[in-house]
């Protein structure tokens, strides 16, 4: 496909290139997280900071909650392996048993 379309953060417009209708969905709604996490972030009365501040508060917020489920996924495959292993385990016995 490859055309450039806009995207518009903290009243900014950035022309971007994109392959798919796809890839523009998910450009277009990060920009809006990133538009809300600054909306809530003025609504919060931190006026004396600059746009370039709260663009860098909007990225640490969003970047801290993009980590912390990267760590569950990690956690929750660690723990789906071990269950995956009690169960050959398992099997391994009555496999035996049944003998």
């Amino acid at each position: 496909m490859g055309r450039d379309i806009t995207i518009r953060i903290a009243g900014k417009g950035y022309r971007i290139p994109v392959e798919s209708p796809d890839q523009e969905e998910v450009l277009r709604e990060a920009a809006k997280i990133v538009n809300g996490q600054m909306d809530r972030q003025l609504r919060m009365n931190v006026t004396d900071r600059s746009s370039e501040d709260l663009l860098a508060m909007a990225a640490l917020t969003i970047s801290s909650g993009y980590v912390m489920q990267k760590r569950e996924i990690e956690r929750r495959k660690e723990e789906e392996t071990q269950l995956h292993r009690e169960i050959e385990g398992y099997l391994e016995n009555i496999d035996k048993n049944s003998r």
